[in-house]
Order: C-alpha cells, then structure tokens, then sequence
C-alpha cells in the first residue's frame, strides 16, 4: 500500500480533532531516533490538516514547550522542526515532505519515504485502536512514558512505555563586540524617538541553492515617521542554525544603532521573542523596550 493510500484511510476515519491532544511515538528497528506522531490543524486553504513525525525527543519537547509559549526557544513555527510531514488538502489529496530547520520543506526522497510508510501503517494502527478506546495515546502516562509503538529485531511491533527524559537546559548566548558597544555608549541618547523592531520568516521567499533555505528579514523603522532604518535578510547558517541566527539578532539591532548615530529613547517590538532577545543590549544602552500588540509602521 503506498503512503497515499494510507493517508486517505486516516483522513476518513476522521479522527484529527479527537488526536490533536495528544502524541504518540513509533520506532522503527535500525532508526536511531523515534518518532513522534501529532496531528496539526490546518485552515482548509489548502491545508486540512498536518501529520507530524517529530524526530527524536528534543524536537518532541521543543515542541511540547512551544505549543505552550509561542515565544520558546528560537521555533517560529513547528514546520521548523525535523520532521517527516504528510499534508492532507481539504479536496484529500497527501503529500509527504522533510522538514529540517533552517530549510525549506522539500517532497521526501525514496528513503524517507521507505521509512515514512512504516511509521504511518503503524499510526494507521492506533488511529483505529483509538476509536474503541479514546484512552490508548494516555496508557502510559501514569509512569512517566509516552504510548509507543516499536518494532522489534525480529520484525514485530508490540506497545510499550517509552520513559520521557528530562529536555536539556535551553541557554541562549549573546555576545557584543566591546568595540561597537562603546561606539554606541558614545552617542547620544534621544528620549523622545523611538525605533520599532521585529524579526521575522519572509513567507514565499527562499534562497538559490540546490538544498533551498528560509529567509528572515530584520525590519527597523523609526517610530514617528515610518522611514525604515533596517531591513536586512538573512538565512541561518548550516553550523549555528536557527539558534545562532536569532542570537545574532541584538548584534545587528546594535550595529544599526550605531549607524543610525543615536540611541532611541525607546525600541518597540511585536515579538516576545525579540523583546527577549534585545534585552541584554538594555543592559548596555539607556533606552525602554517595549512590548506591544500591534506597530503598523513595520509593515509599511
């Protein structure tokens, strides 16, 4: 049965709304990691609903983090987690996609695919189950483990606990020239100006190279009058990834400080994200960072 086919038969046991709570792990034999199963809810336009297979248990936990604080970590969305993907439309077709963070998904190769198809005719298998008994993702809670289904040396799948260990300590370093911060030390401070900043993923754009990546753009604009101070698009590099391309964030604020030839009294942002990551440069230069709702002038 090709993955396709097994996706149609999840779509119509529909089930998504009643598994979107929960998670679920399957590992094949010979795979390093597990991986874990959650249902994601699209609009409809296209999208109805997303198959997620999270790999390995720190993206489980990324995940788990970021459904609960949007503003975690350095994930804008979960499409930037590893993952196989299957996508269902809301006319029932499926697509399955690699997802790698920093990457822009690609259709999944013949491998991927290969092991895809495991993992799906196994979570097949628990969707079923799941409508007899709305309690099988939970069986395991009570110890601490998540409800997996794994495949043994021989072949065989069989339900078992898979313990959840404790996520790593997530530490953020950002670090400042000594040079730029007294540049900006130097200048004068203008209480009554303020810059508006946001970090954010370039929908629809993405660069030229075989393996494609996501673009990010840093917006500043002045506060009164809307004039852009920065707009800078960057990529995250194969080696810091995602992670050092938003700690690289309070740098290049600072640098266009710098070129700017003042400190604003105030810097607003959209982002609790940004806010965080600006704070440190609060420690270095006189100016109020704000939190808000909405600033239109940065989509101007």
């Amino acid at each position: 049965m090709e993955i396709e086919e097994i996706g149609a038969k999840m779509d119509a046991l529909g089930l998504w709304e009643i598994l979107a709570p929960y998670n679920w792990a399957v590992k094949p034999k010979g795979t390093v990691f597990p991986y874990f199963c959650s249902v994601f809810k699209g609009d409809g336009n296209p999208v109805k609903v997303r198959f997620m297979m999270l790999e390995g248990w720190q993206t489980l936990h990324d995940y788990v983090h970021t459904r609960v604080d949007r503003n975690f970590a350095f994930y804008s969305s979960p499409m930037e987690m590893p993952q196989l993907e299957l996508v269902v439309t809301a006319t029932g077709e499926t697509k399955l996609f690699r997802h790698d963070p920093g990457y822009m998904p690609q259709e999944a190769n013949a491998s991927q695919r290969a092991l895809a198809k495991k993992i799906l005719w196994e979570a097949y298998g628990v969707m079923m189950r799941v409508e007899s008994d709305r309690e099988l993702p939970m069986k395991f809670a009570s110890e601490r483990s998540i409800f997996a289904r794994i495949e043994n040396s021989d072949g065989k799948w069989e339900d078992a606990p898979l313990e959840i260990p404790p996520p790593r300590t997530y530490v953020e370093k950002i670090v400042f020239s000594k040079d730029d911060v007294a540049r900006a030390q130097d200048l004068p401070v203008v209480p009554g100006e303020s810059m508006e900043v946001d970090f954010r993923m370039v929908p629809g754009i993405m660069t030229n190279e075989a393996r494609p990546r996501c673009v990010y753009e840093l917006v500043a604009v002045d506060g009164s009058s809307g004039k852009r101070l920065v707009e800078c698009r960057v990529s995250a590099d194969p080696e810091s990834g995602l992670k050092g391309m938003w700690e690289s964030v309070p740098v290049r604020v600072l640098k266009a400080i710098i070129e700017n030839g003042k400190v604003p009294g105030c810097v607003k942002v959209v982002s609790g994200r940004v806010f965080r990551m600006l704070r440190p440069l609060c420690m270095e230069l006189p100016f109020k960072l704000s939190l808000h709702d909405s600033l239109p002038k940065l989509n101007g």
